[in-house]
This record gives C-alpha cells, structure tokens and sequence, in this order.
C-alpha cells in the first residue's frame, strides 16, 4: 500500500528531527517511547500549520507514490 501525503510528511520531518537525538549515547525504551509521541504530536502541528501550496506538494509526492506502486 502506497503511503499518503502525511506519512511522507512525517517521515521527512521525522528524519530532520532523529537525527540530533540519535547522538544522545542511547536511550532507555521508555524514553524512547515519550520522545516519538511528542515527534507524533510535533509533525501533527507542523502538518496541521501548512499553506496549501505545501500540503499540494506532499499530496503530488503521495499521487507520484501511488503510480509506482500501481505500476508494481
């Protein structure tokens, strides 16, 4: 199943956001846990506070997604 405009969205800024986090020395599966519920909670803001003419950027991605995955 192709992913749809808000996961790619949120695999993007999930992955901007990881990375400094990732240099912490490892962390404990607790915090790990809080640290992706606010990062959930984050992206939601974050996609939630797009101009249309970014949130149509993400879904033209989703539509280029679904084609490949037609195509498959």
């Amino acid at each position: 199943r192709p992913q749809n405009a808000f996961i790619l969205f949120g695999r993007k800024k999930g992955e901007e956001r990881r990375q400094p986090a990732q240099n912490d020395g490892g962390s404990s599966s607790p915090v790990k846990k809080l640290r992706q519920a606010v990062l959930s909670k984050t992206i939601s803001q974050l996609w939630k506070g797009l101009t249309a003419e970014e949130r149509q950027h993400w879904e033209d991605v989703a539509k280029g997604k679904k084609q490949e995955h037609q195509a498959m």
